[in-house]
């Protein structure tokens, strides 16, 4: 019997045409490829233009994330293979049933980011979706991920709420009878209640907001106050019923607000226009009995909101906001100006506009934002009223620059006395055209 000898190459074709094949594979295949032999893995892990992976990278397909609005770094400093790695590796964490609980904190830091990353809306494209957000949403309804009994015990995981915060709710709607789900949303709303409307939860070392000591954002307290929102809009289904924010992962893509990716000269974060903002506050003898009737036992009723008789007051509030120059604001505004935005393309800015509430109450909005270190939009200002500072405000604006998902925060008084009344306001743009509740109450 004549003994055959195998070629040493397994890959007789030039390697352009090999590279160019593995672009229509899966990742996982292409990472399986390269373990058959040395060239192989030369192939597709050697190549420093890294053209492969990024050929993979955007055919999965993932937005471009040169065309990102936080784009600061060159293609050549982005690791595409690494990347995509990171996604499938995020990806079988979600699906398997046995995933450790550092694994799926892992993964909900990946796809965190991967939300962060999405491509802007742009002018003329404004209905195309986002491939990120779209697989970001495909696998955690797919695989449930975020109902793991593990993740119960990570409450405080700033990274698992601010994901939970872009989704706003939106994975945990149920059907007519579907008991466990109602259960579940009762719990969220009760725990979210709890932390919105604690007084201890405002202080001078968070501008009593949202906010932890070092001034970052607290995630937790964010997705409270989404919670608590969106599930009093849900109560009133036959108030203003086509004026509801929009949320979700597309709603948080920088410049999907309206009239946003045609802003003016200046306006980064798109300000100018219109908008409308849902301000809720308890009974403030609720609020008291909630944070002081309980003062011998050192800390509030855990169970004050399991009361199904309990509810909130939910208002609507309509706005029209012009930019200002810094010099311009006014001397009743006594809030603490942000700091000069270390972003020489997203200067702080200063606004000034019309707010309009129920039974004709209108008063002048004047504030600021800003763009922090770490990328996330700030919002600050304050309602004055006959020459009076009444209300300040401090709030996030929710995923990228003028995304449609608005900002969300804390109102409370302006001068911040003990006992002063505290809720939760949900902003966000609307068209030019949209309709006037406020106004036509006024006329009425």
């Amino acid at each position: 019997m004549v003994a055959t000898t195998l070629s040493c190459s397994v890959l007789p074709i030039p390697s352009e045409i090999t590279e160019h094949a593995l672009t229509h594979c899966h990742p996982r295949d292409v990472a399986s490829f390269s373990q058959t032999c040395w060239k192989a893995h030369r192939l597709v892990y050697g190549s420093p233009d890294q053209y492969l992976w990024r050929q993979l990278f955007l055919r999965f397909p993932f937005d471009d994330p040169r065309q990102t609005e936080f784009a600061f770094l060159e293609d050549s400093q982005f690791n595409w293979g690494k990347e995509l790695h990171r996604r499938m590796e995020a990806q079988l964490i979600a699906s398997r049933t046995n995933s450790k609980l550092e694994d799926l904190l892992r993964a909900i830091e990946t796809f965190v980011s991967v939300v962060h990353s999405a491509a802007p809306v742009t002018m003329g494209h404004e209905r195309v979706s986002s491939p990120n957000l779209l697989w970001v949403v495909d696998v955690l309804q797919s695989t449930n991920m975020l109902r793991s009994p593990l993740l119960a015990s990570e409450e405080g995981n700033q990274s698992l709420a601010r994901l939970r915060s872009y989704l706003a709710l939106t994975l945990d709607e149920y059907e007519e009878d579907d008991d466990e789900g109602k259960e579940r949303l009762k719990l969220i709303r009760s725990r979210s209640r709890y932390q919105v409307y604690d007084l201890r939860n405002y202080h001078e070392g968070n501008d009593w907001g949202p906010f932890n000591t070092a001034g970052q954002v607290d995630w937790t307290h964010i997705e409270s106050i989404i919670n608590v929102t969106s599930m009093n809009l849900y109560d009133r289904p036959s108030y203003w019923s086509d004026t509801r924010p929009r949320y979700g992962l597309e709603a948080t893509r920088a410049y999907s607000a309206p009239g946003t990716t045609a802003r003016a000269t200046g306006d980064w974060a798109g300000i100018e226009g219109h908008w409308r903002r849902y301000v809720c506050f308890m009974d403030y003898r609720d609020l008291f009995a909630f944070n002081y009737g309980n003062r011998g036992r050192g800390q509030q009723d855990s169970t004050y909101f399991d009361n199904s008789n309990f509810e909130e007051a939910t208002r609507l509030v309509e706005l029209k906001l012009t930019l200002i120059d810094a010099q311009a604001i006014p001397d009743v505004y006594t809030l603490c100006r942000f700091p000069d935005s270390p972003y020489k393309h997203y200067p702080t800015l200063y606004f000034t506009g019309s707010s309009l509430g129920i039974q004709g109450n209108e008063a002048t909005v004047t504030g600021s934002v800003t763009m922090s270190e770490s990328g996330v939009i700030r919002w600050r200002f304050a309602s004055v009223s006959d020459a009076h500072i009444q209300w300040s405000s401090e709030g996030v604006q929710i995923g990228g620059i003028a995304s449609a998902f608005g900002v969300i925060g804390t109102w409370s008084g302006t001068h911040h006395d003990h006992g002063d009344p505290v809720g939760p306001f949900w902003l966000y743009k609307v068209e030019d055209d949209h309709p006037s509740y406020m106004r036509d109450h006024m006329h009425t």
